[in-house]
């Protein structure tokens, strides 16, 4: 059985289980709303640290294909 929870009209809690449910629908809403956004925001900081990654390993490459092309001169003019 379920009774109010004292001083809080919209909570009501479960005896046997002991949850506490809200039938407030739009604080349930805006519950929902921040959990997706707050999972939005992680999904783009993972994205963004696989950009910065890729970003690096282009600039590595970027370095070794120059000392290659300085090897090949060097070669080159010998």
């Amino acid at each position: 059985m379920k009774h109010k929870v004292e001083g809080q009209p919209n909570l009501y809690k479960d005896d046997a289980s002991g949850v506490i449910d809200n039938r407030e629908t739009t604080d349930r809403s805006r519950y929902r709303l921040a959990k997706q956004q707050a999972l939005r925001s992680l999904e783009t900081e993972t994205e963004m640290e696989q950009i910065k990654r890729k970003v690096s390993e282009l600039s590595s490459l970027k370095e070794e294909m120059s000392e290659v092309k300085d090897l090949l001169k060097q070669l080159l003019n010998k």
